[in-house]
């Protein structure tokens, strides 16, 4: 398969576990669990979670469609970073899922998941990224 849109499909996987976890937490709802992120006393969603949420969900949307369009070596730099902070992220979110919160299975197998595509991301990206450096250099660039 095409290492280009390998690494859309893993952005776009990402997107959508980050969609299915959101979608998992609300599941409480159907069985009245209160749902609410405790000590919250507001009554609207604070300004630095709307701008988490929109970053976390739009640039992992964004970078599966550039990842179709753009292969420029800015761009594989980009990508990398912001995948190995993802898999950092995912990798605290899961040992926070297992070790701190409530256990909830669909969420730690979710998590796995999410943390199994991020390291195939960051490989594919590695590896793509070695392979334009070698390629480059090898024709006197």
């Amino acid at each position: 398969m095409n290492t280009q849109i390998k690494i859309a499909i893993y952005w776009l996987l990402l997107g959508l576990c980050f969609l299915t976890h959101t979608l998992f937490h609300m599941y409480g709802l159907f069985y009245g669990v209160d749902v609410r992120i405790p000590g919250v006393t507001e009554n609207e969603v604070p300004v630095l979670d709307q701008v988490f949420n929109t970053v976390i969900f739009t640039v992992t949307f964004l970078l599966s469609l550039l990842s179709l369009n753009l292969s420029g070596r800015g761009f594989q730099w980009f990508s990398l970073i912001w995948s190995a902070l993802f898999l950092l992220l995912n990798l605290v979110h899961l040992g926070s899922a297992l070790f701190v919160e409530a256990f909830d299975l669909s969420q730690a197998c979710l998590l796995s998941f999410v943390i199994a595509v991020n390291v195939l991301l960051t490989l594919t990206l590695w590896k793509s990224l070695k392979k334009d450096i070698r390629q480059r250099k090898g024709s006197g660039r």
